[in-house]
Protein backbone atom coordinates (compact mmCIF):
# COMPACT_ATOMS: atom_id res chain seq x y z
CA UNK A 1 0.00 0.00 0.00
CA UNK A 2 1.65 3.58 -1.02
CA UNK A 3 0.83 5.86 1.55
CA UNK A 4 1.83 9.62 1.73
CA UNK A 5 2.80 11.10 5.11
CA UNK A 6 2.32 15.15 5.43
CA UNK A 7 4.61 15.41 8.64
CA UNK A 8 7.75 13.41 9.78
CA UNK A 9 7.21 11.07 12.14
CA UNK A 10 9.46 9.12 15.41
CA UNK A 11 11.00 5.69 13.95
CA UNK A 12 9.25 3.55 15.81
CA UNK A 13 6.49 4.74 13.98
CA UNK A 14 7.88 4.34 10.42
CA UNK A 15 8.81 0.63 11.43
CA UNK A 16 5.72 0.03 12.77
CA UNK A 17 4.17 1.07 9.26
CA UNK A 18 6.95 -1.11 7.69
CA UNK A 19 6.19 -4.42 9.82
CA UNK A 20 2.52 -3.44 7.97
CA UNK A 21 3.57 -3.99 4.63
CA UNK A 22 3.28 0.56 4.15
CA UNK A 23 5.39 2.35 1.44
CA UNK A 24 5.35 5.64 3.18
CA UNK A 25 6.88 8.80 1.73
CA UNK A 26 7.01 12.13 3.21
CA UNK A 27 5.41 15.88 1.96
CA UNK A 28 5.85 18.25 4.64
CA UNK A 29 2.84 20.15 4.18
CA UNK A 30 3.98 22.78 7.70
CA UNK A 31 6.69 24.02 8.90
CA UNK A 32 6.81 24.90 12.32
CA UNK A 33 8.98 27.64 13.99
CA UNK A 34 8.50 28.12 17.78
CA UNK A 35 8.23 32.14 18.58
CA UNK A 36 10.08 32.86 21.49
CA UNK A 37 7.97 33.88 24.78
CA UNK A 38 9.27 36.07 27.38
CA UNK A 39 6.58 35.85 30.04
CA UNK A 40 2.96 34.93 30.20
CA UNK A 41 -0.22 36.74 32.20
CA UNK A 42 -0.31 36.10 35.50
CA UNK A 43 -3.50 36.22 36.20
CA UNK A 44 -5.84 33.44 35.11
CA UNK A 45 -8.56 30.84 36.38
CA UNK A 46 -7.46 28.37 33.85
CA UNK A 47 -4.64 27.47 30.84
CA UNK A 48 -5.63 26.04 27.50
CA UNK A 49 -3.44 24.14 24.87
CA UNK A 50 -4.57 23.05 21.63
CA UNK A 51 -1.28 22.43 20.05
CA UNK A 52 1.67 20.30 21.04
CA UNK A 53 3.69 22.96 19.44
CA UNK A 54 2.75 25.09 22.87
CA UNK A 55 4.50 22.51 24.92
CA UNK A 56 7.84 24.25 25.04
CA UNK A 57 6.27 27.16 26.45
CA UNK A 58 4.29 25.42 28.93
CA UNK A 59 7.06 23.59 30.22
CA UNK A 60 8.92 26.70 30.59
CA UNK A 61 5.87 28.46 32.52
CA UNK A 62 4.65 25.30 34.44
CA UNK A 63 5.45 26.93 37.49
CA UNK A 64 3.03 29.93 36.62
CA UNK A 65 0.52 27.50 35.87
CA UNK A 66 -3.46 28.06 37.49
CA UNK A 67 -5.08 24.90 39.31
CA UNK A 68 -7.53 24.07 35.89
CA UNK A 69 -5.41 23.19 32.85
CA UNK A 70 -7.55 22.59 29.72
CA UNK A 71 -6.01 20.76 26.50
CA UNK A 72 -6.84 19.08 23.02
CA UNK A 73 -6.38 15.14 22.99
CA UNK A 74 -5.15 12.20 25.86
CA UNK A 75 -1.35 12.22 24.80
CA UNK A 76 -1.46 16.26 25.66
CA UNK A 77 -2.73 15.52 28.55
CA UNK A 78 0.08 12.96 29.77
CA UNK A 79 2.76 14.91 28.96
CA UNK A 80 1.58 18.20 31.05
CA UNK A 81 0.53 15.94 33.86
CA UNK A 82 4.26 14.74 34.22
CA UNK A 83 5.10 18.09 33.98
CA UNK A 84 2.95 18.94 37.32
CA UNK A 85 1.39 16.44 39.29
CA UNK A 86 -0.51 19.38 41.35
CA UNK A 87 -3.01 20.91 38.90
CA UNK A 88 -6.10 19.26 37.51
CA UNK A 89 -5.93 18.50 33.64
CA UNK A 90 -8.96 18.05 31.14
CA UNK A 91 -8.92 16.50 27.83
CA UNK A 92 -10.96 16.79 25.27
CA UNK A 93 -11.88 15.52 21.37
CA UNK A 94 -11.11 19.02 19.80
CA UNK A 95 -11.15 22.75 20.64
CA UNK A 96 -14.84 23.30 19.87
CA UNK A 97 -15.89 20.56 22.10
CA UNK A 98 -13.60 22.42 25.26
CA UNK A 99 -15.48 25.51 24.17
CA UNK A 100 -18.66 24.47 25.23
CA UNK A 101 -17.57 23.06 28.39
CA UNK A 102 -15.70 26.49 29.03
CA UNK A 103 -18.74 28.42 28.25
CA UNK A 104 -20.34 26.65 31.43
CA UNK A 105 -17.42 27.33 34.00
CA UNK A 106 -18.03 30.94 33.96
CA UNK A 107 -14.13 31.62 34.22
CA UNK A 108 -13.41 35.47 34.19
CA UNK A 109 -9.84 34.84 32.14
CA UNK A 110 -8.53 32.10 30.64
CA UNK A 111 -4.85 32.11 29.10
CA UNK A 112 -5.04 30.47 25.60
CA UNK A 113 -1.26 28.62 23.91
CA UNK A 114 -1.90 28.77 20.62
CA UNK A 115 -0.21 29.21 17.00
CA UNK A 116 -0.31 32.78 15.55
CA UNK A 117 -2.56 30.87 12.58
CA UNK A 118 -4.70 28.84 14.88
CA UNK A 119 -8.19 29.00 13.94
CA UNK A 120 -11.21 30.85 15.85
CA UNK A 121 -12.82 28.18 17.36
CA UNK A 122 -12.05 29.16 21.12
CA UNK A 123 -13.40 32.58 20.53
CA UNK A 124 -16.57 31.38 18.54
CA UNK A 125 -17.11 29.09 21.71
CA UNK A 126 -16.68 31.30 24.10
CA UNK A 127 -18.80 34.76 22.26
CA UNK A 128 -21.29 35.91 24.34
CA UNK A 129 -19.87 34.67 27.63
CA UNK A 130 -17.68 36.86 30.10
CA UNK A 131 -14.78 35.17 29.64
CA UNK A 132 -11.71 36.93 28.41
CA UNK A 133 -9.21 35.20 26.38
CA UNK A 134 -5.99 36.06 27.09
CA UNK A 135 -3.58 34.69 23.86
CA UNK A 136 0.25 33.90 24.09
CA UNK A 137 1.39 32.79 20.79
CA UNK A 138 3.72 29.94 21.12
CA UNK A 139 4.53 29.08 17.05
CA UNK A 140 3.48 29.97 13.57
CA UNK A 141 3.32 27.90 10.60
CA UNK A 142 4.36 28.37 7.01
CA UNK A 143 2.85 25.89 4.24
CA UNK A 144 5.17 24.59 2.40
CA UNK A 145 2.96 23.20 -0.86
CA UNK A 146 4.49 20.52 -1.68
CA UNK A 147 3.74 18.90 -5.30
CA UNK A 148 3.82 15.02 -5.27
CA UNK A 149 2.67 11.95 -6.97
CA UNK A 150 -0.82 11.67 -7.12
CA UNK A 151 -0.92 7.53 -6.85
CA UNK A 152 -1.19 7.22 -3.06
CA UNK A 153 -4.13 4.07 -1.68
CA UNK A 154 -3.65 7.27 1.61
CA UNK A 155 -2.65 10.16 2.55
CA UNK A 156 -2.61 10.87 6.28
CA UNK A 157 -3.02 14.48 7.76
CA UNK A 158 -3.19 16.38 10.44
CA UNK A 159 -4.69 19.36 10.53
CA UNK A 160 -6.96 21.35 8.19
CA UNK A 161 -4.12 24.27 7.77
CA UNK A 162 -2.08 21.18 6.40
CA UNK A 163 -4.34 19.55 4.15
CA UNK A 164 -4.80 23.36 2.96
CA UNK A 165 -1.26 23.47 2.15
CA UNK A 166 -1.63 19.71 0.14
CA UNK A 167 -4.25 20.24 -1.60
CA UNK A 168 -2.95 23.75 -3.00
CA UNK A 169 -1.02 22.45 -5.70
CA UNK A 170 -2.50 18.80 -6.23
CA UNK A 171 -5.29 17.17 -6.76
CA UNK A 172 -6.07 13.07 -6.23
CA UNK A 173 -8.01 10.02 -7.33
CA UNK A 174 -11.56 9.71 -5.81
CA UNK A 175 -10.39 6.58 -4.30
CA UNK A 176 -7.61 7.81 -2.16
CA UNK A 177 -8.37 8.11 1.77
CA UNK A 178 -7.55 10.48 3.25
CA UNK A 179 -6.81 9.52 6.78
CA UNK A 180 -7.81 12.27 9.56
CA UNK A 181 -6.50 13.33 12.58
CA UNK A 182 -9.68 14.41 13.86
CA UNK A 183 -13.16 15.64 12.60
CA UNK A 184 -12.19 18.98 12.03
CA UNK A 185 -10.00 18.08 9.54
CA UNK A 186 -12.53 16.15 7.89
CA UNK A 187 -14.85 19.02 7.52
CA UNK A 188 -12.38 20.62 5.60
CA UNK A 189 -12.15 18.37 3.20
CA UNK A 190 -15.17 17.54 2.95
CA UNK A 191 -15.80 21.19 2.10
CA UNK A 192 -13.10 20.29 -0.78
CA UNK A 193 -15.35 17.84 -2.45
CA UNK A 194 -13.38 15.28 -0.93
CA UNK A 195 -15.59 12.72 0.67
CA UNK A 196 -13.34 9.62 0.86
CA UNK A 197 -12.58 10.27 4.32
CA UNK A 198 -11.29 7.66 7.01
CA UNK A 199 -11.60 9.73 11.15
CA UNK A 200 -9.52 8.21 14.32
CA UNK A 201 -11.86 7.95 16.94
CA UNK A 202 -9.76 10.32 19.51
CA UNK A 203 -7.03 12.66 17.66
CA UNK A 204 -3.92 11.11 18.11
CA UNK A 205 -1.39 10.27 15.55
CA UNK A 206 -0.38 6.22 16.73
CA UNK A 207 -4.30 6.00 17.64
CA UNK A 208 -5.19 6.79 13.66
CA UNK A 209 -2.07 4.97 11.94
CA UNK A 210 -3.78 1.26 14.08
CA UNK A 211 -6.98 2.31 13.50
CA UNK A 212 -6.77 2.37 9.69
CA UNK A 213 -4.65 -0.33 10.00
CA UNK A 214 -7.28 -2.20 11.94
CA UNK A 215 -9.87 -1.18 8.99
CA UNK A 216 -8.00 -2.63 6.70
CA UNK A 217 -7.40 -5.93 8.09
CA UNK A 218 -11.35 -5.86 8.58
CA UNK A 219 -12.40 -5.55 5.24
CA UNK A 220 -9.60 -8.94 4.61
Amino acid sequence: MKVLLTKRLVQDQLELMQSWGWSCKIAETLKITLIAVNEVPSMADAWIVSSKNSLTTIKEFMGYAPRQLYCVGDRMKTEIEKLNRTISVSSFENIREMAGVLAKENFQDVIYFCGRQHRQELEQGLKGTATRIKKVLTHESEMMLPIVENSFDVIFVFSPRSAESLLTHNHFSPQTVFACLGATTAEYLHNKGISNTFIASYPDSQKLFEEFNNSLNFKR
